[in-house]
Order: C-alpha cells, then structure tokens, then sequence
C-alpha cells in the first residue's frame, strides 16, 4: 500500500459508511491531480518525502474527514449571531432579577455595600449561567432540527427600521417573541402556578414588606392586561402584515396599562414597612423606610406612564399610517 492509500484509508476510516466510497473516490481524484500538477512543476516523478509533503499539505486525516462528515458543530456560524444577541439579552434579564430583589432588601435592611455586591455577583452569575445554558440547549436543538421554528425567522427589508431618517418603529417577530415569553413567565407567577425568585417576604433588621390592599383588589384586572399583551405578541408571530389590527390590539393593551398606573398612583402606597415582632425597628426607622418605598415607586410608576404613553403615541401613528388589516 502506497502513501495515497495510506491516506485515504485513514480519512475513509473516519467517514460516514453510506458516504464513505464516493467521498474517497472524489479525494483520490483531488490528490492524484495535486502529485501530478507537482510532478509537472519538477519535471520528474515524485520521490516518497515530496509525496508526504502533498498530503501533509492537503491536511491530517482527521481534519479532512471533518470536512467532509456529518457536521459535529453545537451551534452553527448560521445561527451563531442570533443566539449571541439572545444571550445578550438575557445577560441583561440576569441582572435585573438579581438587582431588583437585591435593591428593596438593601432599602429595609440596610445591608452594607459590599455584602451587598458579593449577593448581586454571586447571584447573577447563578442566574446568567442558567438562562445561558437553557439559551445553548435551545439553539443546539434549533441547529439539529429537533427545534423546527417554521417561518418564524422569516424577515422582509421593508420591516427593517430607517436608519438616518425618521424612524418607523414596528415590533419585529424576534421581539414579539421573546416579550411573549417574558408575559407568559409572568402570568404563571401571577396566577400562583409557579414562585419566583423573590417570592418570599423579604425582612432583614426586624422590619418586612407587605404587600399594600391595590394588589389584592387589581389582580384581575392585572392578569387580564398581561394576557391582553399575550395575544398581541401572538399576533405579531402568526399575522406579521396585519399591522393595523396589531395596532389596535397594543392600543387597548396600553390604554388598559395606563387605567392601572392611574389606580396605583390614586393608591398611594404599594407597599408598607411593618415591623417583625417585639424586636422590631423603631417607629421612625420604619417611617423613614416608609417613605422611601413610597417615594421610590411613585418614580417607578411616572416612569412606567411615561411609557404607556409613549407606546400608545406610537401605537395610534401605526393604526393611522400602516398597511390595511388583512381578514
């Protein structure tokens, strides 16, 4: 057996059997060509080092194979860009599920700056690593076809925003998406079916929070917002074109978002500082906690407002100048 046969005998041992003679055949092809175009180059047949320099050349065995095999990549150069832009994203989730409960145990018990840090890293970095990992089993599974996602990638220039001029915004399938995902985790926490992370009535240096009437009284009306959202994300996935009607439906929506910021300002507390038995924390103490919560989520609710509205004048400039709704 010569060093070609050598050769293709180590690639073909690394190749799929139902490819395996017609991938060798075509190699045995490329390599003869290579010697000859070499021994032409010389003048003169090749001795047994130049020949070991042409395959050495054209690569390891194993290298070769995996050109030519079953592709081993987890997630492919394809795919490979959007899942990095949902890695970012969640990246970003991390950290504000992290910081949120971290940040109101901070306002009631005062813990200290760097205790404060190590909980926020520890915890991120728990949280992150989990979401990423989901992230990664997903899109491997999107890559090897188990995932099928039908049309749900399909894209038109005309939906791309207008860069450099005045901007049209318009919701992406990507986006819808992913805010479908977010308004389901929602409301299974919402209706119980599941606990979230900060579930738990935070207390720490004998105060806790609990939570103020409104809640109890807007936990309908909150639920049937959400699913509202739910089903205009959906429409946004399956009817992309009909942009009045998704227009219409995140009108609704955003006027529903802004009738309950208005109950929950008329409120006027969300939340109330009571202190934890005997040993609690001083009535002042807790009337300082106290009005920071209160001064703390009145900005959250102005800017929560601020929001709607701007969602809803943008919602009333699509219904006015998109495309008809297609029945």
């Amino acid at each position: 057996m010569d060093l070609l046969d050598r050769y293709l005998a180590a690639v073909a041992a690394l190749l799929p059997k139902a490819q395996r003679e017609d991938i060798v055949a075509e190699l045995r092809d490329i390599l003869l060509n290579r010697l000859e175009e070499k021994e032409s180059e010389l003048g003169r047949p090749l001795d047994a080092r130049e020949r070991e320099a042409v395959l050495r050349a054209f690569g390891h065995p194993i290298a070769v194979a995996g050109r030519y095999g079953a592709s081993h990549t987890l997630i492919g150069p394809k795919l490979y860009p959007f899942y990095m832009f949902a890695v970012k994203g969640l990246l970003i989730v991390a950290a504000a599920v992290t910081a949120i409960p971290l940040a109101i145990s901070v306002i009631i018990g005062g813990e200290d700056p760097a205790g404060g840090l190590a909980h926020f890293l520890s915890g991120f970095l728990t949280t992150a690593m989990t979401l990423i990992g989901a992230a990664t089993i997903v899109a491997a599974g999107i890559e090897r076809g188990w995932i099928p996602l039908g049309d749900l990638l399909d894209w038109k220039v005309a939906d791309l925003p207008r860069l450099g001029g005045p901007a049209r915004k318009t919701k992406t399938r990507f986006e819808a998406a992913f805010e479908l995902g977010v308004l389901l985790l929602f409301i299974v926490w919402w209706t119980g079916l599941v606990g979230a992370p900060w579930s738990p009535v935070v207390g720490q240096h004998g105060v806790f929070l609990a939570a103020a009437p409104i809640w109890t009284t807007l936990h309908l009306p909150i639920l049937a917002l959400a699913v509202l959202q739910a089903i205009a994300c959906l429409a946004t996935l399956v009817r992309p074109d009909a942009v009045r009607a998704r227009a219409l439906l995140e009108i609704v929506s955003d006027l529903g978002g802004l009738g309950l910021i208005a109950v929950l300002w008329s409120a006027g507390r969300l939340f109330t500082v009571v202190p934890s038995g005997a040993a609690g924390a001083k009535a002042a103490d807790v009337a300082g906690l106290q009005a920071a919560l209160d001064l703390s989520f009145h900005i959250t609710v102005g800017v929560m407002a601020v929001v709607f509205l701007s969602k809803l004048a943008v919602g009333v400039w699509r219904l006015a100048r998109g495309a008809p709704v297609i029945a």
